[in-house]
């Protein structure tokens, strides 16, 4: 007598918090790598590069966001656009994330859409309520987890401001605290995750 199949797991937004250099990219790597479902990360910023990009472009001007060194040597530039449009409507990018996720093209050819979508730049409390809100009446799932290095403090009180509201009001499903360059490690909880959670 066959196994009866295990029922299909909701497809889930995976939402990672933490201070910038804590570890966030690479467990979201972790997940990716180990997801056994159609998977992608999108970041809030994505939306925000985006529109710096075609800035950029209407302007005939050399640049990507996208790239680590540009958006470095820029970052003012972000930091400014990201506070006017968070001005005109506080839940813009979250917003736009969330409407986008169910969207997002697989590149598995025999999947329309991702079934994990892995955010790891999750700053803001609204951004949880909104991804809620938009997300679970369409099924899907989704997951918090925070990540902290030993030694790694906030970048600035915007940051650290931002974050400890998070976290004083939120239980997250999963915590982590990294010693301090642990790649291995951090990548290896990203298989657990992906694994007990069936991403």
């Amino acid at each position: 007598m066959s196994a009866k199949p295990s029922p299909m797991a909701a497809p889930t937004l995976v939402l990672i918090s933490g201070y910038a250099r804590a570890g966030k990219d690479t467990l979201a790597n972790g997940i990716l790598e180990w997801s056994s479902r159609p998977a992608a990360r999108i970041n809030f910023a994505d939306a925000l590069k985006e529109a710096g990009n075609h800035y950029l472009d209407y302007l005939q001007l050399d640049g990507n966001f996208f790239n680590e060194d540009f958006k470095c040597q820029h970052r003012d530039f972000l930091v400014a656009a990201g506070r006017l449009a968070r001005s005109l409507d506080v839940d813009i990018f979250a917003k736009h994330l969330a409407n986008f996720v169910p969207c997002i093209p697989s590149v598995d050819a025999d999947s329309v859409a991702n079934e994990t979508v892995v955010c790891s730049d999750w700053r803001y409390i609204n951004e949880l309520r909104v991804c809620q809100d938009i997300l679970i009446p369409l099924g899907w799932k989704v997951r918090t987890v925070y990540v902290q290095t030993t030694g790694i403090d906030a970048a600035n009180s915007e940051e650290e401001d931002s974050i400890e509201a998070i976290r004083y009001s939120h239980q997250f499903d999963q915590q982590y605290i990294f010693r301090p360059n642990d790649r291995n490690t951090i990548m290896q909880e990203g298989r657990v995750l992906a694994k007990s959670w069936r991403l």
